[in-house]
Order: structure tokens, then sequence, then C-alpha cells
């Protein structure tokens, strides 16, 4: 890759990951499902996985009707490592200000978490997640996530 490959590559890559964020924290998470690969994988480090976008639509709708939630996904230090022709893994790390209801809350971080992840471009040039892995490094006291991967349960 030339450098101005790698310049856009990072450019694209943190797109997708700020539409993620976006997404989530502007209660538009059903549209979150579409920026992973059809097989993706949204996972997190104690084994809970939701594969495939269905599975990953499930997991954010179950997410909704537990009713409203204020957060901010603030994610930073994007590193980035070209894998093959189409793939790229990359790490980033969230600090997340989230609460169940209406703002305004404290500002307090219920986590500060690890993302390593695989990207894949698609067939129409576009970056999507083929694998997202989070694992927490710093909770508060009592956290557990909302999000409940694969099966029912909702512990981080």
């Amino acid at each position: 890759m030339t450098p101005h490959d790698l310049i856009l590559l990072r450019l694209e890559i943190d797109a997708l990951n700020a539409e993620f964020a976006y997404l989530i924290d502007h209660d538009q998470s059903e549209r979150v499902p579409d920026l992973f690969t059809e097989d993706g994988v949204y996972g997190r480090s104690t084994g809970q996985r939701s594969v495939g976008r269905e599975a990953i639509r499930d997991s954010y709708q179950r997410r909704k009707d537990h009713g409203p939630r204020t957060a901010r996904h603030i994610f930073s230090n994007l590193r980035l490592t070209p894998l093959a022709d189409g793939l790229v893994g990359g790490s980033c790390i969230l600090t997340l200000f989230a609460r169940d209801g209406y703002p305004p809350h404290p500002a307090e971080p219920l986590v500060v978490a690890d993302y390593d992840d695989v990207y894949e471009r698609g067939a129409d040039g576009r970056w999507r997640f083929k694998q997202r892995l989070i694992t927490w490094i710093f909770a508060r006291e009592g956290a557990s996530s909302p999000l409940a991967l694969g099966a029912q349960e909702t512990k981080r």
C-alpha cells in the first residue's frame, strides 16, 4: 500500500467507527447491522457472540425493547494492520458513557474497552465489520452491558 492508500484506508475505517457510534448514540441502532458483513460477528472476549446481520439486529432490538437509553461512544487510538487484499485488522479504544433513561446524566464512564476488529471491503467498495470483539478493561462498579449478544444474557 502506498502512503496515500494508507491515509485513505484510515479515513474510511475511522468513518465506519464514527457511524457505528453515531447510530447507537442517536437512537438508530436498527441500522448498525448494515455496518457488518452478511456473516459478520459481534462478540465479547467472554465468549458471547451474535453471528450474522439478523442475529446482530435481534440483539439491538432486544436492547431497544428495554426502553430509553442515553449513550455516547467515544472511539480513539485507531490502529490498522493490512491483512490481505480486502481485509484489514484494527484496534481502537472505547470510552463509553451510558445510562438508562433520558439525559442529562452524571458524567461517569460506564466502561473503557478495547475493540479488536477485522474489516472487509465489500464488492460495493464499502468497508464493513467482518468481526468486532470487545474486551472490557475498566468498568464502573456494578456495570453490565444492556446489549445481549447471542443468548439472552446481558452481562459483559
